[in-house]
């Protein structure tokens, strides 16, 4: 399979402005490409999301790990250190990563379980962040940043929802109401790494498993996904956009008119090795007492000869399947 980056990725309509045009463009991106552009949101710059990053992933590793388990309520995180999560069997994930997920999410649950399972006691009860932070006014803002950007993010994950909505001629508000409750903000910094060669892995090549992810992206690169045709393109996110593809989840319940890209990161030139990369994945998953029907967003679909889906287990058994190991 050929390995390039092409301009065939949208970049799509403001979901607001141009809401059935934008629907129409959407739909026809994810069906025949696998991924498309839209204008990130105004209250978010570029400069200020990977001052961000940079400012979080400077911390030591001791701040990092105390950011995640204070959060305020309703969210809640937890830090992966380099070599602590492995998406893909054989590959090297070599990156760090702090999660940002709502309490009551799967996620959630399933880190808490993990925690319990190690032998680690829980740290649910809620933490005055501004006391634990006294002596710093900078980690405090970086913690009011991140939990701006998480709102931000599902609020145009609503819009793309809603898009969806109007292409499968859905209720309003059908599919939106079926996200939002489960949605998880993954920060990432890939480190430099003179010791990877060309064409060697970041992050392994996966589906994301419900709903829809939003990307953000410096501009190091690396990131490509794998087509309806089979091809793996080069996807650089433009200044001033996030990138959106389609889950595993949403290519079943569209029934496979949507197509749930793989994705992966890699070194794909020489000097990427030597350069630190920092990107956001916004996973706007579909809430975990849902219960989905392969095809159920294709009109007239007679549903009752597939099986249902329960969206709190075919999370839960994704997470499973992620080699993890967590020092929390």
């Amino acid at each position: 399979m050929s390995i390039e980056t092409i301009s065939c990725i949208p970049k799509l309509p403001d979901p607001v402005s141009c809401s059935t045009e934008f629907a129409r463009h959407l739909h026809d991106a994810l069906l025949k490409v696998g991924a498309a552009y839209i204008p990130v949101a105004g209250l978010i710059e570029d400069s200020h999301l990977l001052s961000s990053l940079q400012s979080l992933f400077a911390l030591d590793e001791v701040q990092k790990r105390s950011i995640a388990k204070q959060l305020p309520s309703p969210w809640q995180g937890v830090y992966i250190a380099l070599g602590e999560e492995q998406l893909a069997d054989g590959q090297e994930d070599y990156k760090e990563v702090l999660d940002i997920n709502l309490e009551n999410g799967t996620y959630a649950q399933w880190i808490e379980r993990r925690q319990q399972s190690n032998g680690h006691t829980s740290t649910s009860t809620p933490v005055n962040v501004k006391d634990f932070l006294s002596n710093s006014e900078d980690l405090a803002k970086i913690i009011q940043s991140l939990c701006h950007i998480f709102k931000i993010l599902q609020e145009q994950a609503n819009h793309v929802l809603a898009a969806l909505e109007t292409i499968y001629q859905q209720l309003p508000d059908s599919l939106v109401k079926q996200h939002g409750e489960n949605s998880t903000l993954r920060l990432l910094h890939y480190p430099s790494a003179s010791h990877l060669s060309l064409g060697t892995t970041r992050l392994g090549a996966h589906q994301d498993y419900s709903g829809i992810t939003l990307l953000w992206q410096d501009s190091t690169g690396g990131l490509e996904i794998l087509t309806p045709q089979q091809e793996w393109i080069g996807i650089d996110i433009p200044s001033g956009y996030i990138g959106i593809i389609a889950s595993e989840l949403m290519q079943r319940w569209s029934g496979e008119t949507l197509h749930g890209a793989p994705h992966r990161v890699q070194i794909t030139n020489v000097q990427q090795a030597h350069m630190a990369r920092y990107s956001i994945a916004f996973f706007c998953e579909t809430n975990h007492d849902c219960i989905v029907y392969p095809r159920a967003l294709i009109a007239g679909t007679n549903t009752s000869i597939e099986n249902p889906i329960a969206i709190k287990n075919f999370l839960s058994n994704k997470y499973d399947q992620i080699l993890i190991n967590l020092d929390l």
